[in-house]
């Protein structure tokens, strides 16, 4: 599952993105989305796009940004939007995310839908995973499932923690 303790296999990224495309099924109104997986160092491991998805542009660079933001600054998308645009408005904070986007030649995004991918044996970032094509709750719903089914489904991966654990999304079908 993991290449050593720092970082994920290929057989692992591909199960993770996998099961996140197999999870839209479990949305009351599923899209067609795009899943991108990288590595401890912010490389692709696996890129898959649904049947029907866009095949170039914004679903394939927004997935690809959600994942990297993660491995970037160590938390999830969602974490970054909330850290620099929830609350009271202050054009400081926002001046500042948009200046980080910038800086980082738009590897960025402050949008739910990308989860760090950490190991549970010490903590470390072994990669990230970045989904878009839905809306951004559903997104991060799909990366946390694709996870937790891969570890679910083979023993070796219940070794991988998200972050953040939990998903916010609303719009699941009934008894999921």
């Amino acid at each position: 599952m993991l290449r050593s303790t720092s970082t994920l296999t290929l057989s692992a990224a591909d199960a993770i993105a996998t099961a996140a495309i197999a999870a839209a099924r479990n949305l009351k109104k599923p899209s067609p989305v795009t899943v991108t997986v990288l590595d401890a160092s912010g490389s692709i491991l696996v890129q898959k796009r649904m049947d029907e998805c866009p095949a170039s542009g914004a679903y394939t660079t927004f997935s690809y940004t959600k994942a990297k933001t993660c491995i970037h600054l160590g938390f999830s998308s969602r974490a970054f939007r909330e850290k620099y645009t929830m609350g009271e408005i202050d054009p400081s904070k926002f001046t500042q995310a948009a200046s980080m986007v910038n800086v980082m030649a738009g590897e960025l995004i402050p949008v739910a839908g990308g989860v760090l991918v950490r190991s549970a044996a010490d903590g470390s970032v072994v990669g990230a995973v970045g989904v878009s094509g839905a809306a951004a709750d559903e997104d991060e719903y799909l990366a946390i499932e694709g996870v937790r089914v891969a570890c679910a489904t083979l023993s070796s991966y219940s070794l991988l923690i998200t972050e953040p654990p939990e998903h916010r999304c609303t719009t699941l079908k009934e008894g999921i």
